[in-house]
């Protein structure tokens, strides 16, 4: 088959299988990235890394030239290598915080780097097409949460000691950011005025990182409070500006913050990040 013809058949297989899949993105959805041009998407809402893959057989190898199901097991595996280096490349444009991308990170932390890449291999095939060629293309996912994410942000000790006590029957915290251009990242905070930290990754433990994230992410303030992260009854409030120095922090104002600090609340709603942004 020709090449270019089937570089643009497995364009139109991924949109295809990404407009009728069960993890197919919505509208709304925060997403970074094009995977029919960038063969890569972070989707921050689905919290998922999504690459595509291309793999032809090896026609030095007698065996594949005799053997159809022998050719397509080596193509098969070349897609699943080459998909290995799109989530990579991908995942290398991801903010981890304000000043630091998962790209510059890995370049200067070697054992970060090896970690990552061994998360990274445990991606999950979630579609494959074969060709009368030999040639096969697949779809592969990851996840942004689990050890990705302990492996990129750094945790509390232990979860934060907040009020857990109080008679607030808050479910979760929606921080509205819509008009600010902030960009998602695995590690964003919340600040005061004052340039105090109320919300981040510190206040959680390593086993809560891992499940949820940091925070979530979405395009509609509705869509965002009756997400399951946070659904129920969520405190929603209104991002003034973006922290400086970077475009992942939120700043609130002084009296919003107080309402995360207030002793008599019951606030346990952030050790368990129950926090998602608005985004635009």
């Amino acid at each position: 088959m020709n090449k270019r013809f089937r570089t643009f058949l497995f364009g139109l297989l991924a949109v295809t299988l990404i407009a009728g899949a069960a993890w197919a993105q919505n509208a709304g959805e925060v997403t970074s990235g094009d995977l029919k041009v960038d063969h890569g998407q972070v989707n921050w809402t689905g919290r998922t890394i999504t690459a595509t893959g291309s793999g032809a057989p090896d026609l030095n190898d007698p065996r594949a030239r005799q053997n159809v199901a022998v050719a397509r097991l080596g193509a098969e595996r070349v897609a699943k290598m080459d998909a290995l280096r799109n989530i990579l490349e991908t995942l290398k444009g991801v903010q981890i915080n304000s000043e630091v991308t998962v790209e510059k990170e890995l370049v200067t932390n070697e054992k970060m780097r090896a970690r990552v890449e061994g998360v990274a291999r445990n991606f999950k095939v979630i579609n494959t097409k074969y060709y009368s060629d030999g040639g096969v293309d697949v779809v592969v996912q990851m996840s942004l949460d689990g050890p990705l994410a302990s492996t990129l942000v750094n945790p509390g000790s232990k979860a934060a000691d907040v009020p857990a006590s109080g008679s607030s029957k808050n479910t979760g915290l929606v921080i509205d950011a819509r008009g600010l251009k902030l960009i998602p990242a695995l590690s964003p905070r919340i600040l005061d005025e004052a340039g105090k930290v109320v919300y981040g990754a510190d206040m959680l433990d390593k086993a809560t990182l891992e499940s949820s994230g940091v925070a979530g992410y979405f395009r509609d303030l509705q869509a965002a409070s009756d997400s399951k992260r946070v659904s129920g009854s969520p405190l929603v409030l209104k991002g003034l500006k973006l922290a400086e120095g970077g475009r992942t922090d939120v700043v609130i104002s002084n009296a919003d913050a107080e309402k995360l600090r207030d002793p008599q609340a019951n606030l346990k709603f952030l050790t368990e990040a129950r926090v998602v942004f608005v985004v635009d």
